[in-house]
């Protein structure tokens, strides 16, 4: 990994080329403010998770559920979400 220190002044003036160098050159950004190193920017890691532009495929994908399944999930939602609210609140005390 490469770490180039930069003050916070030449990245402000040049924010677009830093960010190229971090996205296409791999480079790790530490940023300074007077003597002291406030930030660092580095290259993004990998993506983690489902895309949510793709989440409609698929669920269309998905099976369904049996007739008698339906309502027992339905059940079980509205127990899980009462569980949920139920009870007292934190900031109350």
């Amino acid at each position: 990994m490469i770490i180039r220190t930069v003050t916070a002044t030449e990245l402000a003036r040049a924010f677009s080329d830093f960010l190229n160098q971090v996205r296409y050159q791999g480079i790790t950004l530490d940023i300074k403010r007077g003597n002291e190193t406030v930030a660092r920017i580095q290259p993004a890691g990998p993506t983690v998770g489902y895309p949510i532009d793709q989440l409609d495929a698929l669920v269309a994908v998905l099976p369904s559920l049996a007739e008698d399944d339906v309502d027992t999930f339905l059940q079980d939602i509205h127990e899980g979400t009462a569980r949920l609210t139920a009870g007292t609140n934190a900031w109350d005390s």
